[in-house]
């Protein structure tokens, strides 16, 4: 019983994080070029695709600590979860559920069936239990690990601590530092600080996740952009997430929430509408409000 609603938890997770990954405003049509600058374009696209790299680390992870019912040693990745079907999983002889270290290697080159190419590896450390009990943390480092051929930092730490109160929503902060390189030698840098809660329901189709800002914090983000210009991020309103439009409209953006990025003291606002399941937003840079239509390819193009 306990495996089937893990496994319906890690299903949930990995369909509503991968859509999150999917949706980067780099994916804006070439209409919103009268509205942004090349700057706020740059700021902008550059912060959605460190957001869509940097987390798919959470899911990655999400879904090894799920496996961590099998024996201590060297473990097959499930075929559940393409990204890692060709890496090497090596658990810690020491692992328990409460705590121990998984190693995710990809060696020099490992090819998922979406032709995104790992390389390197990622460790996921987690104490106090099972990723979706409260009290539980995994932190999340990397070796030499990249994802096609744009490299982390193996001094880039992410963490991820479990803070429910309740069965639904799930709630965890998460909090990490990232710098990634670029294969022309240009660099973007991070730090997020926001808290995720998983809206669990009776029927699993209509389960959604919502960001939020934690409590306290200045920003949900924070960093530079590939022209070294600084930059900050805050959620306005929570971004609400929904596994129904992932599933069967592939909408792979908020259906609700506010954001504003800002940049040389301009404000870039982004608003996600109020629950309607479709590919539109608004942005709003100087006063000016445009409607975009994002791709739901994931292509970033």
């Amino acid at each position: 019983m306990e495996n089937k609603k893990v496994k319906s938890l890690k299903l949930a997770a990995s369909i509503i994080m991968m859509a999150v990954m999917s949706f980067v405003i780099s994916s804006c049509n070439k209409n919103s070029e009268d509205t942004f600058s090349s700057e706020d374009v740059a700021t902008s696209s550059n912060e959605s695709t460190s957001e869509s790299q940097t987390s798919e680390t959470d899911d990655i992870a999400t879904n090894v600590l799920n496996g961590n019912d099998a024996a201590t040693g060297r473990v097959e990745a499930g075929n559940d979860d393409i990204r890692i079907a060709c890496a090497t999983i090596t658990k810690g002889a020491n692992n328990t559920k409460e705590a121990g270290t998984i190693t995710v290697d990809f060696g020099t080159g490992c090819t998922d069936a979406s032709k995104n190419t790992r390389k390197g590896k990622i460790t996921i450390s987690w104490t106090g239990g099972r990723w979706f009990l409260a009290g539980s943390t995994h932190t999340i480092k990397f070796n030499g690990y990249s994802i096609n051929d744009v490299k982390f930092s193996d001094n880039d730490t992410r963490t991820v601590a479990n803070i429910s109160t309740a069965a639904s929503p799930l709630t965890w902060t998460v909090t990490s530092s990232h710098t990634l390189t670029y294969p022309d030698a240009t660099t973007t840098s991070r730090a997020v600080n926001f808290t995720k809660k998983w809206n669990r329901t009776t029927n699993i189709s209509d389960d959604t996740w919502t960001i939020s800002q934690t409590s306290g914090a200045v920003n949900a983000a924070s960093g530079t952009n590939k022209k070294g210009k600084s930059y900050t991020m805050k959620i306005t309103t929570p971004l609400v997430y929904s596994r129904s439009c992932a599933l069967s409209n592939k909408v792979f953006k908020p259906i609700s929430g506010k954001k504003t990025i800002t940049v040389d003291a301009k404000d870039i606002l982004f608003d996600f509408g109020t629950g309607t399941c479709d590919n539109t937003y608004t942005v709003t840079v100087n006063g000016k409000t445009k409607t975009i239509t994002a791709k739901n390819d994931g292509s970033g193009d």
